[in-house]
């Protein structure tokens, strides 16, 4: 049975690229079970549509799966009809978000034929092999029991047994799903990704350039690399969706994440970490368990994550023990923490489902600046109830702290609280029109608010030419929004250049625009 995996490229035109962690664990984890491949890696590669479409023209296969995030669904639907196209008989697999939270969407619009969700290196493992053993899948319960969705008007699918955790096209075109499959309890037990399966030296050569403020050696001899502790988050936000939404929020132990630490930097000479996780802390006592293991462990490291805002942030935790704790990340090698502030007003923080308060951001950043930690952090702008005077709440909050933010415009996106919102009163008739159209979360894509387009853009570029001429950082025009990366906007943090006071081309029609999106890191799918 001849398998292709294939790497999208979500950033085409950025001049850096990402390991793919999901990928890396699924690849790893069929190597493991014995199954042979081919890697169609398109990111790395830099490869065109038309080569691609060259590929599958010339090159024939049983198996192809891919992933990515449901922001890619242009060009996810141009590749699974190519595929189709050239491949009239290859089993087409999806997974990651956008199998997740669309089936219905896929196989309605594409030729898709089985979708992987959850954990994704287990599911693609058990598919594989029914399909080698020329097993069935499953089947669907009789008499049929459509599962309802809000996605569009489109097909229920229907409920079914077999390979837990799975979506499938039966020989009748249904959509049968499997349910759940149960989440992998341990994770500390699941292989590390082996980025041997990966052109790894190409990934490696130009790592540094997301390197930023590195003290324990030059900029330019940072080797970048991503580690995933944990699977899934603990919260719920009405904007967000992550691959393990059904599952609880797991971390692996300080041990098994050293001893990974360790291997990349023997194996691949790394010396810099991307602690690529939807949430890495939460609690500051197991925050400072960790942190203690890794300044045991006396590695010449430098490593960013993802927090929460109240991990250091909450004043009902005495200043001195947070600050305690900060100051030890700093002397682990930490750089920045990124944690989202998303509205300085706490109606729309509520609307949320954030479970923080917006003097929380405050509190964490002067933290983070005494132990001196670098904050970076999101903006999520168009809730239904904002206004310009609570973009001014939120963009004063960032100018009075001296934070530049990377800012956005809400995106419902399926299968979230705000997806719902909007297809409930009437913005999204017609799912496969909007996620086909889908651009990014700097565009006004779709306005919920009392404003119009252009008053709630002007409002937002406004103050961020603000916050530009306040922090001499040099924005004007589209980069205000556009920064093009932390040595863009977030410069005045470096204590040497923070200024006085700061304290106190045509789109291509084969796929969507996402040169500057930050979305949730994905990690153990398709």
């Amino acid at each position: 049975m001849k398998i292709l995996f294939v790497n999208p490229s979500l950033r085409p035109q950025a001049p850096h690229r990402f390991l793919p962690v999901g990928l890396g664990y699924v690849v790893t984890a069929v190597r493991d079970a014995g199954f042979d491949f081919d890697l169609l890696d398109i990111d790395i590669g830099r490869i065109s549509d038309d080569e691609v479409d060259r590929f599958l023209r010339h090159n024939s296969y049983d198996v192809i799966a891919l992933g990515c995030i449901v922001t890619h669904y242009r060009w996810t639907k141009w590749f699974l009809n190519t595929a189709r196209a050239h491949q009239r008989h290859a089993k087409l697999i999806v997974g990651n978000s956008i199998g997740s939270t669309i089936p219905e969407v896929l196989f309605a619009c594409t030729p898709v034929d089985i979708v992987v969700n959850g954990e994704g290196d287990v599911g693609i493992v058990e598919v594989l092999r029914a399909l080698s053993e020329g097993r069935e899948l499953g089947r669907a319960i009789t008499p049929d029991v459509p599962v309802l969705h809000n996605n569009g008007p489109y097909a229920n699918m229907v409920r079914g047994e077999g390979v837990p955790g799975i979506v499938f096209r039966d020989g009748q075109g249904r959509a049968v799903t499997t349910g759940l499959r149960k989440a992998v309890r341990k994770i500390d037990d699941i292989p590390y990704p082996d980025w041997d399966l990966f052109d790894i030296e190409r990934y490696l050569e130009i790592s540094y350039l997301r390197a930023h403020d590195t003290v324990r050696f030059p900029q330019e001899q940072a080797v970048v690399m991503p580690i995933n502790t944990a699977r899934g988050c603990v919260f719920k936000c009405t904007f967000c969706h992550y691959v393990f939404w059904h599952d609880p929020y797991r971390h692996r132990s300080a041990e098994n994440i050293v001893g990974e630490l360790r291997r990349d930097m023997d194996k691949y000479g790394a010396n810099y970490f991307d602690f690529w996780d939807e949430l890495s802390f939460h609690k500051l006592g197991p925050a400072e368990k960790f942190v203690d293991a890794l300044l045991a462990a006396d590695l010449p490291i430098h490593w960013n994550a993802s927090v929460r805002t109240d991990l250091f942030g909450r004043p009902d935790v005495p200043y001195e023990d947070r600050l305690r704790v900060a100051s030890k990340f700093k002397e682990s090698g930490v750089v920045s923490l990124g944690y989202s502030l998303e509205s300085g007003n706490d109606e729309i923080l509520e609307a949320m489902n954030k479970r923080v308060k917006a003097e929380y951001f405050g509190e964490q950043v002067r933290v983070l600046r005494e132990a001196d930690i670098i904050s970076t952090t999101s903006l999520v702008f168009g809730y239904p109830q904002e206004t310009p005077e609570t973009i001014a709440e939120t963009m004063g909050m960032c100018l009075d702290l001296g934070v530049y933010p990377s800012p956005g415009f809400l995106l419902p996106l399926p299968a979230t609280g705000m997806w719902d919102h909007a297809r409930n009163h009437g913005f999204i008739p017609d799912p496969d029109k909007f996620l086909t159209e889908l651009t990014e979360r700097q565009d006004v894509v779709l306005n919920m608010t009392k404003m119009s387009d252009q008053q709630i853009e002007a409002e937002v570029v406004g103050w961020l030419q603000k916050l530009s001429d306040a922090f001499g950082l040099g924005l004007e025009g589209g980069s205000l929004v556009r920064t093009g990366g932390y040595n863009k906007h977030a410069k005045n943090q470096n204590e040497a250049a923070r200024p006085a006071g700061a304290d106190a081309k045509p789109r291509d029609v084969s796929r969507n625009t996402t040169a500057t999106l930050n979305y949730a890191k994905m990690t153990g799918v398709v």
